[in-house]
């Protein structure tokens, strides 16, 4: 057998992998399902805990967003542990299929807490789940009421008043494959809340081990041994405090120091026979600061941010029968402020006009010095924005009123915005979108935006770096070859325009049925995009000759992947859905819900004449409904915090996990199920006026992983009761191909299958827990990535698989294995 080829699995098909998936699902959630639990079970009214209670007649829940735009999907507290996440960047990742956007580029959504704005990531990243109330997903159009572009879905996180808790943590991880890519962590922090006064201190440390070739199977003819994964270390240390003040005005402040160091091997030197190293550093630190508050009848929220990043490296080189150590020094310092501001003014016969207007202003630094191949140079580069946006939403009719009884309840937006960057010029942008409800369980939403861009000062100004003998498929001569990949910024880029169209469909066709359909048709366009350097077919050399460099016999021996620009893309697709859930096991009964609903208005009655109100001076009063009931039940009234115990004089609130109403009592649980389809018609690239259109979706390609599929589904489902919980995620995309050209190699590029498993158990739920004290808030934590060990297969017209398309290459983890044990001390 050729050195090139590699015995392949076959590929698996969809309905095969998913019927394995839901039957690993099944199987692992049999345990819980054994467990017997009187389905007339009587639950005392410790069973319901709360925090602080007093009723009220609003509608308005605590910490809802601003607008009339409804979520898309509100996850309960019952849920949110059926995903089985410990902290609130785990549960983003686990959402990922519910908040994934094509408006934009990609990355997390907007999270908000309690209804605002945050100081950034950082300041909530490490809080963990049982703090939360509620999770409210919502459309993108969302984003701009609080200063953002329309161009990422928004998470808004409502967390419980009344929260301590001790976070003790360590997990260990390892590729099932022998050989390399362990790592141990290990994280203790802390948290404190107590009526919107919240101190978090959080502390991490990683280590991962290396993968080298010669620890998979990989045949490779120069016989080198390289990493596959670098050797690395991470540390990060994060603290925030957050406190509400005098006339309703809160604010927040937030630092993090991170720092990371790793090191790779290239392979050996062609002189001395010696690995080639690369070694980075970067060390990271932030301090944030987020205010918001009331003023004269407009609502206001601040933000402002001091970042520094050094980040370094040294990369061993053997060059002309000489040996270099290059070496790069990236410097960037940046500050940020902006503050928004919302009103409503100016009443039409369905509503008032709502208006956001945010105003930013940032300042950004690029240090950077290189030295390649004995040459020094350096780059100073500086970038100040100022931007100003206005958005505004306009009420047309109403719900069963005038115009609104033949066609519902109908509103408009109109935002537009302009940048000025110093070192660029004006940028604008401009949009406009429809908010329809015709009928309450259907809303149909329509947007556009026309947005002008610019590259990043990375992009433009990061330090030039070489790095050797890195395998590429050359789709000219279809033979894997071994070049220097020069990386960095371009300074030579220009800006890019964006169009993007979208109409979004939401359904929930039963009152009594947590269910929710959605469909969402996006069609986007980008002129002169800035795009990362695409790989190297035969098109792309056509259309930059002067990236590529060859020898005297043809053979690719340098690649210039710094960005570039495209003259268009262009992408068109419908992703549509639905999410379900429903309670499973033993649920409150009635009269058991009417005592505690009586108990909770006998707690919560106005003071008697002359005594004053427990409320902070300055706020007023946060309200929740009851977790478990539908917003608006028993007539609209919902409750509002203050002090108060439930019979037994225990303090609600002190820990998740043990009760809490909306949990279904101490054993009851959750199914959710959720599936998503996303059909792209369209996705193309046209590199250069003159040149041939790239099809992505039929032969064409930008990067080493082939085309774009034109198929993609999101299974997700989970299942959690009495403690014991299973979360499954499931990913399929189609095959793809590769046309290589008149003188070039096709390639073959499988469908690709992707399940992960993660099986979790409250311990101090479990009857063990009545004898073992210390397993109170204990949970431990399976997690199972890529269960099937699938990796892509790609072969050539001639059934060969490259080189440089080894499966241990694309993928030289497959499946792993994580255990975490984490311990919440209340």
């Amino acid at each position: 057998m050729r050195p090139s080829i590699v015995r392949g699995r076959a590929p698996a098909t969809l309905a095969a992998r998913l019927l394995l998936g839901t039957a690993v699902l099944a199987l692992t959630t049999g345990a819980a399902l054994a467990q017997e639990v009187a389905p007339e079970q009587d639950y005392a009214a410790e069973d319901f805990e709360v925090e602080e209670l007093v009723v009220s007649g609003s509608r308005n829940l605590p910490g809802q967003v601003i607008g009339d735009i409804a979520p898309e999907m509100t996850i309960t507290p019952r849920e949110i542990r059926a995903y089985g996440a410990a902290n609130i960047t785990e549960l983003l990742d686990a959402l990922a299929p519910q908040t994934a956007s094509a408006q934009g580029g990609g990355g997390r959504p907007v999270v908000l807490i309690d209804g605002g704005r945050v100081s950034g990531f950082n300041e909530i990243r490490d809080l963990p789940t049982e703090a939360i109330s509620r999770v409210e997903i919502l459309p993108e159009e969302v984003s701009l009421k609080y200063g953002y572009p329309a161009e990422q879905k928004v998470v808004n996180i409502v967390l419980r008043r009344r929260f301590h808790a001790t976070v003790v943590e360590g997990s260990g991880s390892s590729p099932t494959q022998s050989g390399g890519g362990a790592s141990a962590s290990g994280h203790a922090g802390l948290l404190r809340i107590m009526r919107g006064e919240r101190l978090t201190l959080d502390a991490k440390a990683t280590h991962t081990d290396p993968i080298f070739e010669s620890d998979r199977d990989i045949v490779d003819p120069e016989h080198t041994d390289r990493s596959l994964t670098a050797e690395s270390n991470d540390v990060s240390l994060n603290a925030v405090w957050a406190k509400p003040f005098d006339n309703g005005v809160s604010a927040t402040f937030n630092g993090l120091f991170e720092h990371n160091d790793s090191e790779s091997i290239l392979g050996a030197s062609a002189l001395t026979g010696q690995p080639l190293l690369r070694k980075s550093d970067a060390q990271d630190a932030r301090l944030a600061a987020s205010a918001r508050g009331a003023y004269a009848g407009w609502q206001w929220s601040y933000t402002g941010e001091l970042g520094y990043n050094d980040s370094r490296s040294e990369t061993d080189r053997a060059l002309d029968s000489l040996s270099y150590t290059d070496r790069s020094k990236a410097i960037t310092t940046s500050a940020v402020s902006d503050i928004v501001l919302n009103r409503s003014f100016f009443e039409l016969p369905a509503g008032q006009i709502s208006s956001t207007l945010t105003a930013r202003a940032s300042y950004t630094e690029l240090d950077s010095d290189a030295l390649r191949a004995g040459l020094a140079t350096s780059r100073n580069l500086d970038r100040s924005i100022g931007e100003l946006k206005g958005s505004f939403d306009v009420p047309f009719t109403r719900a069963d009123e005038g115009l609104g009884d033949y066609i519902g309840k109908l509103s408009g937006n109109v935002n537009l915005g302009i940048q000025h960057l110093s070192d660029f010029g004006d940028l604008t942008t401009v949009g406009a979108g429809l908010n329809w409800t015709p009928v309450k369980p259907l809303r149909v939403m329509a947007s556009f935006s026309r947005t002008d861009q610019a590259p990043t000062m990375n992009q433009l100004g990061d330090p030039v770096v070489a790095t050797p003998d890195v395998r590429v498929f050359d789709f000219e001569t279809g033979q894997t070859t071994q070049v220097v990949r020069i990386s960095g910024g371009n300074r030579d880029l220009d800006g890019g325009r964006k169009d993007v169209f979208k109409v979004g469909l939401s359904y929930k066709p039963f009152d009594e049925t947590n269910l929710t359909l959605q469909a969402n048709y996006v069609s986007r366009r980008t002129h002169d995009a800035v795009v990362g350097f695409p790989s190297a077919s035969t098109q792309v050399e056509s259309a930059f000759p002067d990236r590529f460099i060859r020898d005297a016999d043809g053979v690719l021996v340098q690649v210039d992947a710094r960005p570039v620009n495209f003259a268009r893309q262009a992408r068109d697709e419908l992703r549509w859905g639905f999410t379900y859930s429903r309670p499973v096991g033993p649920q409150p009964n009635p009269e058991a819900r009417r005592r505690f609903a009586a108990q909770a208005a006998a707690a919560a009655q106005p003071p008697a004449a002359g005594q004053p109100e427990a409320q902070p001076q300055g706020q007023a009063p946060a309200q929740t409904p009851l977790e478990g009931t539908a917003p608006g039940a028993a007539g609209g009234a919902v409750i509002e915090r203050g002090p108060s115990r439930m019979p037994g004089g225990r303090m609600g609130g002190r820990g998740p996990g043990f009760g809490g109403f909306g949990g279904g009592g101490p054993r009851g649980g959750v199914f959710q199920i959720g599936v998503y389809h996303t059909y792209a018609f369209r996705d193309d690239v046209l590199i250069r006026p003159g040149l041939p259109t790239l099809d992505l979706l039929d032969g064409g390609a930008l990067g080493q992983g082939g085309g774009s599929p034109r198929h993609q589904v999101d299974l997700q489902a989970n299942y959690t009761r009495g403690g014991l919980g299973v979360a499954m995620n499931t990913k399929w995309e189609s095959s793809t191909n590769v046309v290589g050209g008149s003188t070039g190699e096709d390639l073959k590029f499988s469908d690709m299958t992707t399940v992960n498993l993660r099986l979790f158990a409250d311990l101090g739920m479990q009857p063990i827990a009545r004898e073992h004290r210390w397993l109170r808030g204990v949970r431990a934590t399976l997690a199972i990535n890529n269960v099937f060990d699938e990796r892509q297969e790609v072969r050539t017209s001639s059934g060969a698989v490259p080189i440089s398309y080894q499966p241990d290459l694309l993928d030289p983890v497959g499946r792993s294995v994580r255990l975490t044990f984490r311990k919440l001390i209340f």
